[in-house]
């Protein structure tokens, strides 16, 4: 088997890069193993050059090194091909998908991921492509769009970055119209403030939206935000950030939180989402979970964290 990493430059800022190539050519050659390094020249390359490289034939283990639209990428490249597995090394900002883990800090040793261990996680559908973490839309997609402005400010700290799009998306507090169909069910008109549809629990750099996502039950978790006033968002932001919103005694006037197998959503006009961190437009969405259809490197030492003891969701 090859090992492959996938570096993208611009994850983290480019900060980590130089350490990170030491810490892959030392620990690779220690163990004998047969690699390469790639780096990636813009957005959609480590896709790319993912899938021409498995047309070659052979088995692999591709390591996104970056953040999670690195790792997202990376999947929707090797997606469909056999003897390919898929592993994750987080230099990006969030890096959410790895706060599934623990200890997550096992994924920033080389030596533990190539000695890892391979499971089976599932992956959510969308149209004719891949999410690996979570589906955003409305406030805090719009969150994620002011950040491509935000990070370029170096008074602000990376960790700091979408709290400070929270508070700059506030007053405008953009929400979002759509059509929603739940495993086939009949259609229902909704006027939200934000819909999350996850595959792991966490995201926006570790806002715990889904705590009740496994990465590996053959499911959805799907979030509802009503299109609150805004002293009932502010009273609702910590518990939403900790995940532990669904114990608010007030939670059925705010939420709607469900797990399915399929959802179909239409917007009115075209609507950006966010798709594992990046920004992309759609009118229509048919969303799948798909079971066990990622092989995923888990490093030596680490494992799959259980979900967080909440009020039982509701079965769709």
């Amino acid at each position: 088997m090859k090992h492959c990493f996938i570096i993208n430059p611009a994850s983290g800022n480019g900060k980590a890069q130089t350490s990170l190539e030491q810490q892959i050519h030392s620990a690779c050659r220690e163990a004998g193993v047969d690699y390469s390094v790639y780096h990636t020249t813009a957005i959609g390359d480590g896709e790319r050059y993912v899938r021409e490289t498995c047309a070659e034939g052979g088995e692999y283990r591709f390591y996104a090194c970056g953040g999670d639209g690195t790792l997202c990428e990376v999947v929707n490249g090797a997606v469909g091909f056999a003897g390919v597995q898929v592993g994750v090394i987080p230099v990006g900002t969030g890096n959410d998908f790895v706060r599934n883990f623990t200890p997550k800090e096992k994924f920033l040793d080389i030596a533990a991921q190539l000695k890892g261990s391979i499971k089976r996680l599932d992956l959510i559908k969308y149209n004719d492509r891949y999410i690996v973490n979570m589906l955003n839309t409305g406030f805090d997609c719009e969150v994620v769009r002011s950040l491509v402005d935000i990070k370029k400010n170096p008074l602000i700290p990376a960790k700091l970055a979408y709290l400070a799009g929270v508070v700059k998306n506030f007053i405008k507090k953009p929400g979002v119209n759509m059509t929603v169909s739940v495993d086939g069910g009949q259609p229902q008109d909704k006027q939200l403030l934000l819909t999350c549809v996850a595959n792991g629990q966490f995201c926006g750099g570790g806002f715990h939206s889904a705590p009740l996502g496994a990465l590996d039950n053959g499911k959805m978790d799907v979030c509802f935000i009503s299109n609150v006033t805004r002293r009932k968002f502010v009273s609702l932001l910590p518990s939403y950030k900790s995940g532990t919103y669904l114990s608010r005694k007030d939670i059925g006037e705010i939420a709607e939180y469900l797990t399915c197998s399929r959802l179909d959503i239409t917007f009115p006009a075209p609507q950006y989402v966010s798709i594992d961190g990046e920004l992309e437009q759609y009118e229509q969405l048919s969303i799948t979970a798909l079971s066990g259809a990622l092989c995923f490197c888990l490093p030596e030492g680490c494992q799959l964290s259980e979900s967080a003891t909440q009020p039982a969701a509701v079965e769709a």
